[in-house]
């Protein structure tokens, strides 16, 4: 996997998230041993990036493809990164991330005892509202107070996208309305589920013109 890093046609995903690169460290300075997670990962390039960060410590949970991760865990094997846990879905139609999430979270519930797991979760999925709305309310639910979620292309839609716009791919207007073309779907989401969310307080993270992303901290249940 991490070889296609170098491949020019990735120039726009070989570059690791600064941003979650830069949460990380933020972590780590509160909890030495976090156990974190990303939904999505590309071609690796944040991951390896962030497994260099953690320098083994904690863990680091991987959701994507199973194909992917199927290519990408011999890379970290061989890079020594044994803290990294993975769980992958088919590329079914209506299988997605969000079942390994919800699986997960059902577990941890029958298990007994604390729910929340993640000190800091990044998702970078689909951008879709379809499939990243229940990913966020999973994560919201795994996230331990005083934990971090960064949520990637806030401002991102399919009719900006130089590869899923209607005129480069114009079957995306039989799967989706007018309006869901133009829509952020991740602006609607963090709209809807943590703006208004009074356990949740947003992180200034230096956004530029354009608002990339949006991370937000999960309040302690005494924070004000």
């Amino acid at each position: 996997m991490l070889e296609k890093l170098t491949d020019p046609a990735n120039r726009h995903i070989s570059e690791p998230n600064r941003h979650a690169l830069m949460l990380l460290e933020k972590v780590l300075e509160q909890e030495p041993q976090p156990v974190i997670c990303e939904v999505g990962i590309g071609v690796g390039a944040t991951v390896s990036a962030m497994c260099r960060v953690l320098a083994h410590r904690g863990q680091y949970h991987l959701f994507d493809y199973s194909s992917r991760l199927d290519d990408l865990k011999p890379d970290l094997d061989g890079l020594g990164f044994t803290n990294v846990v993975y769980h992958g879905n088919t590329r079914r139609k209506l299988d997605s991330y969000n079942w390994a999430l919800a699986r997960m979270l059902q577990a941890r519930r029958e298990a007994g005892g604390d729910v929340p797991l993640f000190d800091f979760a990044f998702l970078d999925g689909a951008h879709a509202f379809h499939h990243d709305a229940p990913a966020a309310l999973l994560l919201k639910e795994l996230l331990k107070p005083g934990g971090i979620i960064l949520l990637d292309d806030y401002d991102w839609s399919f009719a900006i996208s130089p590869t899923m716009n209607p005129s480069v791919m114009p079957r995306i207007l039989e799967a989706y309305t007018e309006e869901q073309i133009e829509m952020p779907h991740v602006k609607l989401i963090c709209d809807l589920f943590f703006d208004h969310d009074p356990a949740y307080r947003k992180l200034d993270i230096g956004y530029g013109a354009r608002e990339h992303r949006r991370a937000y901290r999960k309040l302690a249940p005494d924070a004000g």
